[in-house]
């Protein structure tokens, strides 16, 4: 999709806009990286330009979309990443839908400036029986019962190995207090399913210049390795 330069618009950390920017990068689409700060965000809402008053958001030359997972899918039919076959494009979305409970754990940490507080919390949640603890477990569990190793089971890597991937390991990078790198390490199938997906040969590329300093270190080959 050539000659219009769309916009995703988000945070400068990978977070739930991630996955849209690989896909972006594995499409034909024209498209910038706009990153925002807190002040800004608060502006585009005070003027009305979120359409449900979050990001990310993706500018079209229709329109804007909002909503991660809608822009996800959008993206993930011009990066040839949503299969042809109909019962594995529902299972795609069945995985990506179901993936909820992690992020909306997560969520109720946000916003607590009591440090103490919010690291046990967020320990509390990757506890074993915790909300996040229990969607990993579950990730994990789906994982060793994928004959194909893909998220989904589909036959070809999808949008939602971008989103499962790209949401899960970016919690371990250090930069959320309270969630050790440790609590990744309990998950065997998770771990491997990280070296599949890191070293599938677009997704390598994707992140060749990145370092072990950077954010994104988590996405890099062996990044886990014990």
């Amino acid at each position: 999709m050539r000659g219009f330069m769309h916009r995703l618009v988000y945070f400068a950390v990978p977070g739930r806009g991630e996955a849209s920017r690989v896909a972006l990068a594995l499409s034909e689409i024209e498209w910038e990286d706009v990153e925002v700060n807190g002040e800004q965000f608060r502006s585009m809402q005070e003027n009305g330009e979120l359409p449900w008053n979050m990001l990310p958001i993706l500018q079209t030359e229709k329109g804007t979309i909002a909503e991660s997972s809608a822009i996800l899918r959008y993206i993930g039919k011009f990066a040839g990443l949503i299969p042809d076959d109909s019962f594995e494009a529902a299972k795609v979305d069945e995985f990506i839908d179901g993936m909820g409970p992690l992020a909306r754990g997560l969520d109720t940490t946000w916003g607590i400036s009591d440090e103490e507080k919010r690291i046990q919390m967020r320990k509390d949640l990757f506890e074993p029986d915790g909300i996040c603890g229990k969607s990993l477990k579950m990730y994990d569990d789906k994982l060793a019962n994928s004959i194909s190793g893909w998220a989904a089971n589909t036959s070809q890597m999808s949008i939602a190995d971008l989103k499962l991937f790209t949401e899960v390991f970016a919690l371990f990078s250090g930069n959320y207090d309270g969630v050790e790198k440790s609590v990744i390490m309990r998950y065997e199938n998770l771990l491997n399913y990280h070296d599949k997906v890191a070293n599938e040969s677009r997704i390598k590329e994707h992140y060749s210049n990145v370092d072990e300093d950077n954010i994104r270190w988590t996405f890099l080959p062996g990044a886990f390795s014990k």
